[in-house]
């Protein structure tokens, strides 16, 4: 019997939540420190309405580019830690450097460091909540395996010990030859797929068959159709990996090469991009602070060195 539709949250409701809070709950902490200590390097008011945009830009681009707003990264404490020092970081740098349409430095430099570890503590703790409270006990992801009748209780036995959140439905077998049965799980048909789909609130399909014998030619026309609606397939290597941490080692003499650590992240270009901008924005920094002390170089140089400062080395000796 199908499931009765649940309230629930679909993935861009999740990413929507998580913008909306993030921007709303740094507000409100900035606007706290200000009411309530003697903080007055931002202010959210009517007169500077552009620092409050500035801010909030800021924010939601460096969090989108360090991957707070991927679900799954999202839903791991320690990967969030990571993240969000690195946006908080960033994004305080650019809003300090900003010219014109941000504050003056303050006099007292400390406030700088307040500001920055207010946006940090308050997204750790908005975070963690998400964690703990929404994330783990409620936006639980029913799934559908396609497999053969042995790799199946091994995959549903990982997964459920590995996130109980993770909650298998079903599967299908690939393996004609072999009937199986299981109190827990639904066995489906490739012609019932698309119709379990809907009426059981799936949200990913996870195929763990290829490497052994491949896919039946009916089972890849019905995971193509999905494929190509928008509903979210997924390799069983690649989502064991991010739910355990590690790798099913008994299937690596089936298909090495699945397990090479090939990078993830080049198919986010926003990150690679974020990425390519951060390092020119840091080697320029690095650049203008060389020119800044070439001068004290040159003078310690010209004091203790008789050489010149920049010299073509000679090479000496066989074929040199």
């Amino acid at each position: 019997m199908a499931d009765k539709p649940l309230l629930h949250f679909e993935i861009s409701e999740r990413k929507v939540l998580l913008r909306i809070f993030d921007v709303l709950f740094v507000l409100i902490a900035l606007l706290l420190l200000n009411n309530f200590t003697d903080f007055d390097y931002f202010r959210i008011t009517k007169g500077f309405w552009y620092w409050t945009f500035l801010l909030v830009t800021y924010l939601e681009v460096f969090a989108h580019i360090f991957e707070l707003y991927d679900l799954q990264k999202a839903s791991k404490f320690d990967i969030v830690l990571k993240n969000v020092v690195l946006t908080s970081s960033i994004t305080v740098l650019f809003f300090i450097l900003t010219p014109i349409i941000s504050p003056s430095l303050p006099d007292n430099r400390f406030q700088i460091l307040y500001f920055f570890l207010t946006i940090s503590i308050t997204l750790l703790c908005w975070r963690a909540a998400y964690i703990y409270l929404i994330a783990s006990p409620r936006f639980n992801k029913k799934v559908i395996i396609v497999g053969d009748s042995f790799d199946i209780q091994m995959i549903a036995e990982a997964f459920k010990k590995a996130d109980p959140n993770y909650e298998i439905v079903g599967f299908v077998n690939t393996d004609g030859r072999i009937e199986t049965s299981n109190d827990e799980l639904i066995q489906f048909n490739v012609k019932e797929l698309r119709e379990a789909v809907q009426n059981y609130h799936i949200k990913e399909i996870v195929v763990a068959s290829g490497y052994k014998t491949g896919l039946m030619l009916p089972l890849y026309n019905e995971l193509s159709f999905l494929l190509n609606k928008g509903f979210p397939i997924r390799d069983y290597m690649q989502v064991y990996e991010e739910i355990t941490a590690r790798i099913p080692v008994q299937n690596v003499d089936h298909d090495f090469y699945r397990y090479f650590p090939f990078s993830r992240s080049n198919q986010n270009k926003f990150y690679l991009y974020g990425l390519r901008l951060f390092d020119i924005v840091i080697s320029l920094i690095g650049i203008l602070f060389g020119i800044v002390l070439i001068p004290i170089i040159l003078i310690g140089n010209i004091m203790g060195n008789r050489g010149p400062l920049f010299y073509i080395q000679e090479r000496i000796g066989k074929n040199g």
